[in-house]
């Protein structure tokens, strides 16, 4: 059976599911930080994420409660994913918690330093998310710490089909998962269980035909940098949105927009490199500005 068969398999039955397997090797990361830049009639947005392994004893007292669910345990080391974006009137931070071996998201916090101000967490369970926001109820409180931010929400936001078991990943750890998955020439591909907004969804992930792309970029050692310049042919990946399939056979409504990577968003490609497993480019469409481009400007490699 393909990955896809096998996950709506385990979605749909009514019974047990298999017990999921390790799918992610951390050891193929060859990176530990990337900052990527787009540019598009003369604005340019910036984008920075890095990686670092925790002991599980240094976020135990991060972790929030959540109110009926049985929240989603950490591993022995936990991955902690942190992304930052800025222009385009932006900025923002978003700081993840993930299991590195099968992709499970643990909690998550965003907030919106820029433009629309907004401090979000999510904890997840193992059948749904549950969420508290915050923002300024007035221009007076922007300057505030979100923790004095007056305005308030929280409540839990269940998973529409169950996963059974499955591992259900926060969009932002997909380029960790995608460089420590087995994807390594045409045709490879893995289906990946995505939550977003409301809506679970099916990511996947599949390995299509090189083609050579311009970079131009700073690698960083332990031991000294070097610029990247010139031709290559990377790995290429496309990306898309699948409905999940309930367990009376009803498919949910996915669209472009639903899914979403980096700020970009629909059916996106991905250029990979093959050695560090570093993403190069990362293409998608963006709200007003149309077809977007995120390039490699740096990467710290381990």
């Amino acid at each position: 059976m393909t990955a896809a068969a096998l996950l709506c398999a385990s979605l749909v039955s009514a019974g047990e599911a298999p017990p999921a397997a390790p799918v992610f090797d951390p050891a193929r990361v060859g990176w530990s930080e990337i900052s990527m830049t787009a540019t598009k009639l003369f604005l340019s947005a910036d984008a920075r994420l890095t990686l670092r392994m925790v002991p599980e004893t240094s976020i135990r007292r991060e972790l929030l409660p959540i109110p009926g669910v049985p929240a989603i345990a950490p591993g022995a080391e936990v991955l902690e994913l942190v992304y930052e974006a800025s222009g385009l009137g932006r900025r923002s931070r978003l700081t993840l918690l993930m299991d590195p071996v099968n992709g499970a998201a643990i909690q998550g916090a965003h907030h919106d330093q820029e433009g629309k101000y907004r401090y979000r967490t999510w904890r997840y369970g193992e059948t749904g998310v549950y969420l508290r926001t915050r923002w300024p109820v007035n221009r007076a409180e922007e300057s505030l710490p979100p923790a004095k931010w007056s305005k308030t929400s929280e409540g839990p936001r269940l998973y529409p089909v169950d996963p059974t078991g499955q591992p259900v990943l926060e969009s932002t750890g997909l380029l960790y998962a995608i460089a420590a998955a087995a994807l390594d020439k045409p045709g490879d591909q893995v289906e990946l269980l995505v939550f977003r907004r409301r809506e679970t969804q099916i990511v996947h992930v599949e390995v299509t035909e090189p083609r050579a792309i311009s970079v131009n970029y700073a690698e960083v050692w332990p031991s000294g940098a070097v610029q990247r310049r010139g031709k290559i042919t990377p790995l290429r990946l496309t990306l898309r949105a699948l409905p999940v399939v309930d367990p009376s056979g009803k498919a949910g409504a996915v669209s472009d927009d639903d899914f979403e990577l980096l700020g970009l968003r629909g059916n996106i490609e991905l250029a990979l490199d093959a050695e560090t497993r570093t993403p190069l480019m990362l293409s998608g469409s963006a709200p007003i500005f149309g077809k977007v481009t995120l390039r490699l400007t740096g990467v710290r490699l381990n």
